[in-house]
């Protein structure tokens, strides 16, 4: 006899619902333990790395500025050779030549003179007989005078006493003394003399040629003096006393660098002025270096400076006794600079600066003498980064 047990419908349906849940809650289990049962990894000290810059450092001390400008040697005074007489050209020195040099009295050219001469012989005639007339006058006048006291009643009158025939003779006299200083003046300028120490830079006539006053002879230069006009910006006048340099009270040192006979000199002279006018174009102005004497030979004393010679110019500017002059590297937006600290890292500060060029700044405030301050070009926000450095040779101020 058999016997069938029959399950009920339901517990089979439980069965399907709980036996995956068992699953699922089993792996969760599983990969918890697994989980649990890993080992932790090695713990390892995080390293920061310290970047490379380029550094220099900084030492205060007396800076003294120039102005670095540029212009071309003009002579002091150059002039029109201009003769104030007409007459034939009868004589020319033999260093009538562009580029003969003359001594300051010297004749440079000579007109035909008998004109004059025998203008000079006329006049002095006529002062002769002038003196002559104004003796017979005085004369006349001293008889009259006479006369009217033995002879004459009351107050004689000037025509009585000739003292217009004398005012007459003495007013003669002085005009003949005058036409004879007009001849000898027109006689001495027959002679054309050179009124400097100069060169002649070209000539326009020779010898028979006829001149009419007023004719341009030649240009002559003076050679014991030049000057070199400098152009200045507002920025290079700031670094000058430029009111006492208009007034005559302030004058400044200059050294000039050019080129002559293909040897590179250098020569030594003075600012002597401002000329007080800025340019309506340009906006500068101009100051003048001035040469003299022994000056106008460069320092070795081989080589004259030359009349339209171009030249480089450094201008002495102002001294500071206690300030930094540091690469223009150095320099961040916001007159900051980044210094490295005690412990090798990055700080920026702030700095006052007097000056600044493509070549390096001047700093007066924000600094310590020693400092180490970075130079390289670096980004923003690296306020705070390790570095380590480097100072080449030279890069200590």
């Amino acid at each position: 006899m058999n016997i069938v047990i029959e399950r009920p419908k339901h517990l089979k349906k439980i069965l399907t619902f709980l036996i995956p849940v068992f699953i699922i809650i089993g792996a969760v289990g599983i990969s918890a333990i697994l989980v649990m049962a890993k080992p932790e990894p090695e713990k390892k000290d995080v390293v920061e790395l310290a970047r490379h810059i380029r550094a220099v450092v900084a030492h205060e001390g007396p800076v003294a500025l120039t102005v670095k400008t540029q212009g071309t040697v003009e002579a002091w005074q150059a002039i029109d050779l201009v003769p104030q007489v007409s007459g034939q050209v009868v004589y020319v020195s033999e260093r009538f030549v562009a580029g003969g040099i003359f001594k300051k009295g010297e004749v440079i050219l000579r007109l035909d003179s008998r004109d004059y001469q025998y203008a000079v012989t006329s006049a002095q005639a006529r002062v002769t007989e002038s003196r002559q007339f104004l003796v017979r006058e005085r004369a006349e006048a001293d008889l009259a005078r006479t006369e009217w006291a033995q002879l004459g009643h009351g107050e004689a009158s000037d025509l009585t006493l000739r003292k217009p025939q004398l005012a007459d003779a003495e007013a003669k006299l002085g005009a003949a003394e005058a036409n004879l200083n007009v001849a000898r003046l027109a006689l001495e300028r027959t002679e054309i003399r050179a009124p400097f120490n100069g060169l002649l830079s070209s000539k326009n006539v020779d010898l028979g040629q006829y001149l009419n006053n007023g004719t341009t002879v030649g240009k002559l230069y003076s050679i014991d003096v030049v000057e070199v006009r400098l152009p200045m910006s507002n920025k290079d006048l700031a670094q000058f006393d430029i009111a006492g340099l208009q007034r005559g009270e302030t004058q400044l040192d200059v050294t000039l660098k050019g080129r002559f006979a293909d040897q590179e000199s250098h020569w030594k002279g003075k600012i002597i002025r401002a000329e007080g006018l800025v340019d309506t174009k340009t906006r500068i102005m101009y100051v003048v270096a001035r040469l003299s004497g022994d000056e106008l030979l460069s320092v070795n004393g081989k080589y004259p400076i030359t009349i339209g010679q171009f030249v480089a110019a450094e201008v002495e500017g102002r001294r500071y006794d206690a300030v930094f002059q540091l690469p223009r590297a150095v320099l961040r937006q916001g007159n900051q600079v980044l210094v490295v600290d005690k412990d090798n890292k990055l700080r920026s500060r702030m700095v006052k600066v007097v000056e600044a060029n493509r070549e390096f700044v001047v700093i007066s405030e924000g600094l310590e003498d020693g400092d180490i301050v970075c130079k390289s070009q670096l980004g923003v926000n690296v306020d705070g980064l390790l570095v380590q450095f480097d100072l080449g040779e030279g890069d200590q101020t």
